[in-house]
């Protein structure tokens, strides 16, 4: 690797460490993997789903899963109820009150991502898009998801 192709990956990561650091995407960040990140896979992915594949799906670990849900559950959020095809299993649902929550949500990330979208564009917006998903496809040499 020649000193310019360092420089790169140094640059990149700092910009990318900078970007992730900042405000509104931790903000972001932490919502997809916290209570917003269940309502938004109950409401758009799929409702009904059992407490584990919630854990799997948003890589999060069973004990973090437990709070989100009691949260959620405490604030009328979701519902735990006996699956309809076995009774012995725990399905999780959303509620009337956690889909306008999710809507809110949505919004306001929608929200907080106007300002950069009108500074790029929307052929700027969509190649970054373009450039994000090949970056989020891209493993690591010997990395794990």
């Amino acid at each position: 690797m020649d000193k310019s192709d360092e420089n790169l990956g140094e640059e990149l990561y700092n910009l990318l460490a900078e970007f992730l650091n900042r405000k509104m995407n931790r903000t972001v960040l932490d919502s997809i993997r916290g209570e917003y990140g269940v309502l938004r896979y109950l409401m758009y992915v799929q409702d009904k789903i059992s407490a584990g594949v919630l854990t799997e799906q948003l890589h999060v670990v069973p004990g973090r899963m437990t709070d989100i849900l009691n949260s959620l559950e405490a604030k009328g959020f979701i519902k735990r109820q006996k699956s309809e095809q076995d009774r012995r299993r725990v399905v999780v649902c959303i509620t009337e009150s956690g889909r306008k929550e999710a809507c809110q949500k949505r919004e306001y990330i929608r929200n907080e991502y106007q300002g950069l979208f009108k500074i790029l564009g929307r052929k700027d917006t969509e190649e970054l898009i373009r450039l994000l998903e090949i970056v989020l496809s891209y493993h690591g040499s010997g990395s794990e998801d």
